[in-house]
This record gives structure tokens, sequence and C-alpha cells, in this order.
């Protein structure tokens, strides 16, 4: 029942398909033959969720298991959240509709702070209790990870457990013991957690207790003596067995709708303000030879045309022109992109800017953070003004249009001349290489001091004095080539309140979710002045979790929390930032002694290219235009499918041919496009029976072969029905369309229709997408309607000034039908010549 009318209301919300499931390359395994169940949950949209790479690695390890089935959910968005709430729908699954409640595991990522509402969203309308305290063994274990879980205590009173730090094996041993504890256990959640809790890297706040000092500060109280710090779980070399291979590939319009290759983990810069920086150590390489392999399976299994690199420096891969040689190789007969978000100055060789020069462009960060050379000594940020500068002129020079750069306000020993600094960088950067089209991005956020950094310490900028540099910036940074961005330093005061709190902050959140706080990693959901009465109801004061410096013996919340950077490393380095003293680089320079390494299992892992020859193929050639013909291709587009966009249909269309094999024509140029094209395009929730597509394929190709090997790749509801080879502009004009409508209720007069149908005319107004007004006989454009049942009709419509009108604009427009009942009506264009049944 739940599940029929999930599918009832997706027409009444944006975006439906990101609630569609059934993407390519998702896992469905019957539930009922497996010996655990785990729900992998990300706290936010799909299109943020479904690009994390993270879920990917999680998503694809479990469902590797034969007897564990993994499926995911993602926080639905408010229209929707209203939906599901007042039909007493929970949150289902994207693989089967089965309800959260209902797994054995439900695992959270844990990304950003702003996310943390959204938990409470979903246990809501799952029906879950809040607190674990509150759920018994009939309800599933709840876990989180992810870097907010480095200082997991604003949401230990609601978690089970947490996995600390990286959780390709953690995720299968905490699998494999509550398989187990099923199996044999005596069905005590406090043996299970017990059992949970000798696990490398699992953390389990039932056996540590807080209590408040003097100072407010939390201490806390271990239940157990044989466990009273949490060691970080570390993966030693990064392998082909643990990458995803044939990862989903989105609907919709995901924020990052490309092949997302993870060449390394890890960064050795030193940063003192970057938390990722110290949690992820020590940096391990892939190996080039996993980068190519797993590259070519996965534009095989994906049909993406886009690359992405992954790492938390991607110019320092060791092997960086050797692996760009090759990917560009395996990519340009399939029309590929590679992105390159950022690379320093010092890493540009010749050679790697030769093939940087055949990379198509998308966004260039520079991330100086600092406006002065004084403040990145500070924060040991190891780039100096000129290599800034040398590093914009090169991405200008190679074909990148606009560059952006990113600044924090409120670090350490900041003074008025750093704030100053960032305007004259900016201004001189715009002002010598910013001509023409070119143009410079400034992104300012306020620094929190993150867990786990020397800068764990340090009070972040007040909210006023926030206001105050950024009204200093906004002012100052008057250049026309210069366009100033900024983070809302009011959401920057929440995420650092639940960055640097305690398990007191509980109570505040609960109150943040009742007042109505949701999608708060979102300006346009952010409210700032529901967390202000939280903040009030609760008597929580931001300004002792922000805005404080704490002292040096000073508890902190998370101090049980052992990341393998030791504390002196961490006192060392704040030390040094006082000095303005540079750490240097491990990579390059003997080991700084930060504690990550024992140098037996864990080490830095680089595949420097002194030890590993440079290997490569030839390009593939291009087929002459000559040897393709075009296509006429007719599908269907029913059930599910009705909620696909145009574009959504056409980005779908062309990785179904990628995926199978098919050799296909592109345009020529810089950023060829496949040569397709559709005969009309359908608008989001309208069904049909028969839709035209043109494409140019290898003319050798049979049009069954073509047809059996599209269907093959095309997801549920989407059927090639018939294809045949067509001439180079021929087209089939139809100028009547039959569509049968179904109501969800009786809800049209058949009276008003008879009336409508007596009309000579029926104006109305609207404007083109020129945005002038022109007027529209509906009447004109309806031939027929005939009445099936008491809520289903048919309905001939034929073209009106060479316009395609639809069905919803007369029921609307003529007959007063409102966007809800429209919304769960089904309309499907029926194949020409063919009445149904």
């Amino acid at each position: 029942m739940h599940k029929q009318n999930y599918q009832d209301i997706l027409g009444l919300v944006q975006s439906p398909t990101r609630y569609a499931g059934n993407e390519t390359n998702t896992v469905k395994k019957d539930l009922d033959q497996v010996d655990l169940t785990f729900a992998l949950v990300f706290p936010d949209l799909y299109e943020i969720g479904t690009s994390h790479f993270g879920l990917q690695i999680l998503y694809s390890i479990l469902n590797r298991e034969k007897d564990i089935a993994a499926e995911r959910f993602f926080t639905p968005a408010p229209d929707l959240e209203v939906l599901m709430a007042s039909k007493n729908i929970p949150c289902l699954s994207m693989e089967s509709r089965k309800e959260l409640a209902g797994f054995d595991i439900i695992g959270f990522s844990l990304l950003y702070e702003l996310n943390f509402t959204n938990i409470l969203t979903m246990f809501a309308l799952s029906g879950i209790p809040f607190f674990a305290q509150d759920r018994d063994q009939t309800f599933p274990l709840v876990i989180g990870g992810g870097p907010c879980a480095f200082n997991p205590e604003p949401l230990a009173d609601f978690f089970d457990a947490f996995v600390i730090g990286d959780g390709e094996e953690t995720v299968l041993a905490v699998s494999r013991t509550v398989i187990a504890f099923k199996q044999q256990g005596d069905g005590k959640k406090s043996t299970l957690l017990h059992l949970l809790s000798e696990i490398a890297g699992v953390y389990v706040p039932q056996f540590f207790t807080p209590f408040f000092d003097e100072t407010g500060c939390q201490v806390l109280s271990c239940v157990r003596e044989d466990y009273t710090r949490v060691k970080r779980a570390f993966v030693p070399e990064l392998t082909k067995d643990n990458f995803p291979m044939d990862p989903i590939v989105p609907f919709g319009k995901p924020v990052h709708d490309r092949l997302r290759l993870e060449i390394a983990r890890g960064c050795t810069r030193g940063c003192r303000f970057c938390q990722a920086g110290m949690i992820y150590r020590p940096v391990r390489e892939r190996s080039v030879p996993d980068l190519i392999q797993i590259t070519k399976t996965s534009l095989a299994s994906t049909g993406y045309a886009d690359i992405s690199l992954l790492s938390l420096s991607t110019g320092d891969y060791s092997r960086l022109p050797d692996l760009m040689q090759q990917l560009l190789a395996i990519s340009r007969n399939q029309c590929n992109a590679i992105s390159l978000p950022s690379i320093r100055a010092e890493r540009l060789t010749p050679e790697l800017m030769n093939l940087i020069k055949t990379v198509r462009k998308t966004g260039f960060t520079i991330a100086p953070e600092a406006g002065t050379q004084r403040l990145r000594d500070i924060i040991n940020k190891n780039l100096t003004e000129e290599g800034i500068t040398d590093t914009v002129k090169n991405a200008f020079e190679l074909g990148w249009k606009h560059i952006k750069l990113y600044f924090m306000m409120g670090l350490p020993f900041e003074e008025a001349a750093d704030i100053q600094g960032i305007c004259d960088l900016s201004h001189s950067l715009a002002s010598t290489y910013a001509r023409g089209k070119r143009g410079i991005n400034v992104s300012v956020t306020t620094f929190i001091p993150k867990p786990h950094t020397p800068f764990q310490r340090h009070p972040q900028l007040t909210l006023d004095a926030t206001m105050e540099r950024l009204d200093y910036l906004k002012k100052n940074m008057n250049n026309p080539k210069v366009n100033l961005k900024w983070q809302d330093p009011c959401m920057s005061l929440v995420e650092g309140v639940f960055s640097r709190g305690d398990r007191r902050l509980s109570n505040l959140l609960t109150a943040a979710f009742e007042n109505g706080c949701r999608l708060d990693g979102w300006s346009d959901y952010f409210d700032f002045s529901k967390w202000q009465k939280a903040f009030d109801q609760t008597g929580i004061d931001p300004d002792f979790y922000t805005s404080r410096h704490r002292k040096k013996n000073e508890p902190l919340p998370w101090d049980h929390i052992d990341t393998g950077v030791s504390k002196q490393f961490l006192g060392k380095e704040w030390e040094n930032a006082a000095k303005q003293a540079l750490t240097p680089d491990c990579r390059e320079k003997d080991c700084t002694g930060c504690g990550v390494c024992d140098f037996k299992q864990i080490r830095p892992v680089i595949h420097d290219i002194k030890t590993m020859p440079a290997s490569g193929e030839p390009p593939a050639s291009r087929m002459p235009d000559e040897a393709f013909a075009r296509y006429k291709i007719w599908f269907s587009k029913l059930e599910e499918a009705r909620f696909f966009g145009h574009l959504e249909l056409a980005t779908i269309v062309e990785r179904a041919v990628k995926r199978a094999g098919l050799a296909v024509k592109y345009s020529k140029g810089f950023n060829p496009s496949m040569r397709l094209s559709f005969d009309n395009a359908l608008p989001v929730g309208m069904e049909s029976e028969e839709e035209i597509l043109y494409i140019f394929l290898d003319r050798k190709l049979a049009p069954l072969t073509i047809k059996h090997a599209l269907n093959q790749q095309l997801p549920a509801g989407l059927t090639v029905t018939a294809c045949k080879m067509a001439g180079k502009n021929q087209t089939d004009r139809i100028d009547t369309d039959i569509y049968q409508i179904r109501l969800p209720v009786a809800g049209l007069d058949k009276n008003a229709v008879d009336r409508f149908l007596d009309m000579p005319a029926f104006m109305v107004e609207d404007r083109s997408k020129k945005g002038k007004i022109r007027k529209t006989d509906l009447r004109q454009a309806v031939t027929a309607i005939t009445w099936k049942t008491c809520n289903t009709l048919e309905m001939t419509m034929q073209t009106y000034n060479d316009r395609h009108l639809r069905p919803s604009a007369i029921l609307k427009q003529c007959f007063g039908l409102s966007d809800e009942v429209l919304g769960q009506a089904r309309i499907k264009k029926l194949k020409p010549g063919i009445m149904p049944c």
C-alpha cells in the first residue's frame, strides 16, 4: 500500500525522478533471501547524496556479498515530506521500496553538520524514535560514519554506534557481527553493542558517560576499563577491490554527473586549518594501471562522457602526466572529457600543460585561503603569491574562462591587512589577467576551527565580527571582473556549534527540528530565526562552543577519538603557526612526526614515476563521416519513465548508446556532442506509446541489432519498439495526436465538456519563450473528446500554429482542474492508428 501511495504522489512534486530509483547499475536482491539488510542513508537531497563517492563505495562493497542487501535512502524535499506525512507514508528505499524501519542496519553518511536535522526528518517520517535509549531491539541498529563522526558527541544520543575512519573494511566487519548475532546471539541490544565495540574504528556512545566540570566542559567517563579510546580505522592501500567499478548512474541533475576516479586519499601538505588533511592521513595513491582498468570498465558500464579526478590535492598525484595521457587515449574516440579542477603552478610541467590544452574546461579553483603571505605562512598553506599568480596566468592561457578564488575570514592571528589583502590580490589578478570574457569569482567563508586540527582550540569569529569583515569586502571588492560570493555567516555559526559541540546539543537539534528546520545546508531553506528560537528554548549559548578560546589543558568533546595524529604534533603545529614557521610537505622532505604512520601497515603509498615507467596506448582513430547512417527509432515512454524531462531523456539515451557499444557519430569542434535528435518533447509526467528519435550510427548495424542493444541498456519504462534506416533529412509529420486521460477521481463534469465542444472558440493568453504575449484558441486545438469510463476519456488534439498543445492545458484552463488533480492524473499519448482496449 505504501509503495502504491508513494507512486501516486510523485506527480505532485518537483523533480520526481530524484525518487524514481531503477537507475543504471542499481542492485536489487530478494530481501527475503539474504541474512542482512543494510540501509545506506544520505541525509540530504538526491542530487547531493547520489554524487557522494563514499556512498557508492559502501553500496558496491556490501552488495558484492551474496547474503547482504544494501539499499539507498535520501532525504525527501519539503514538498514530498509534507505529502508523505499527510498520507502516513514512511521513508522507502530506492531499490525495493522497503520501509526504513524494516532494515537490520541503518547507516548514515555524516558529511556536513547542517544535514543533522535531516536525520530527524527521516526518523520522524519512519516512526523511529529519535533517541537511541528509546529504541529497543525491535528497531534497526543505527550507525553513522564520515568526517562528522570525528566529533560524534552532538549526535551520540541518537546513534547506537559510529564508524571512525575508512569504512571499507569496517562496514563488512560490522555486518558480519550483526549477522552472527542474529543467528546465535542472545537478542539483547547491549550484547550486540559490546561485540561491535571490539571492532577497530567503532565507537559506541553507550559505553562513555558524559558529565560536565565546573567550567561547563564535557568530560567522558568510561564505563569499561578496556574501552577508553577509539582509534580510527585505516585502509592501508587503495586497490581495485574496494573501488565501485559499476557505479550507479543517477537520474536528474546530480552535482557531479560524471565518472569519479579517486586517484588518491589523504594529503601531505599539512595545512593547519584543514581537517581532511589531518584525518585522512597518510596519502595513499592508486596505481596508474589500476586507474586505467577502472576507467575502461566503468565507462563501459555507465556510459559517462566525463571523467573527474578525485583527490584532496589532484596536482600532487605522482604520475599525473602519465595518467592524463592514458585517460585521453581512452577517451578520444568516445568524445569524453576529463575534469581537472585545480593544479598548482609548480606542478604545471610543459608536458602536463600540453595535455591540459586538450581537456574540456569546466571549473578551476585556487584556494589561497588568506589574503597575505604572512597569514598563508601561519596556516602552513605553502603557497606563495608568485605561485598563485603563475597558476592564474597559466589557467587562463590554457583555456579556462572563469577561475574561482577561495578565502576564509577569521583565521588565527588575522589582522585588518589580511582582509584588505583579499581585495588587493583579487584586484591584481583580475586587472592583469581577466581580459575579455575572462572573470574571477571570489568565494569567502567563515573559518571554523575543526576538531583534530592544530587550530581546534582557536575561537571562531563572532557573528558581528564576521558581518563587519564581510561588509568591508563588499565595499572594497569593486573590480568589474571580480564577482564576490559568500556563505551566510549564520550558517557558519550553526555549523561551528555542531562541529565543536557535545552531547547537550541533542536537545538543541530536536528543538530546531520541531521549529521546522530542514535542509539547513541549502540557503533556500536555512532559517536562522528558527535556530535562534531553538537556542533560546534550550538555553544553549552558541558562543560557548564557537567564539571562546579553549585553554591548553581544557578537555575537548572529541578527546576519546584517536585519528592517529598525536596531540603533541597538533600542539607543536600551533606553536609553529604563532612563529610563522612552515612545516614541509612530508612527500618531499623528511617525516614531520605527526604520528599516523607506523611504516609497517600504515605508511604513505606513492607510485613514484622513477620506479614505475610510464606506459601508454595509441589513440583509437575516429570513423569517417561516410561510415555513419541516420536511423529512425520508435520508442515508448511509460510508467515511471513518464517523469523523465526532455534533456534528462536525451542524456539517458546517449549513455545507453555508449553502454551498448554502438559506434555513433559526433559533431565537430572542441566540445563534440552526439548526433541525436527527438521528434517532439513530451512534458514531464506524460506517458507515450510511441515517440521518435533520430541518431547517426554505424551504417553496418542492422536495425534489429540496434533495437536489442538499446533495450538491454534503457531503464524500465523506456522501450525501443522499432528501428529503420532513414533518409538524411526525412521526417514524418503527424498533426493529430490522441491522448488517454485517467483522472484520480470522477471530477470532470460531462456537461462542461459538451459546452466546451459546442463553443466556436476558447481564447487564452500566455507568453512565449521570448516573453511575447500570444493568443491561443484552445478550442481549435481539440477535435474530439470521448468518454470511456466515469474518470477516463480520450482527447484528440491537432497542432495549432505549428505548436503541440497538451491536454493538461485544456483540463486546467478550460475545465478548471487543479494542479493537485492534474498531478495525479495519468495522461498517455496513444500510438497512432491504434485504439486502447
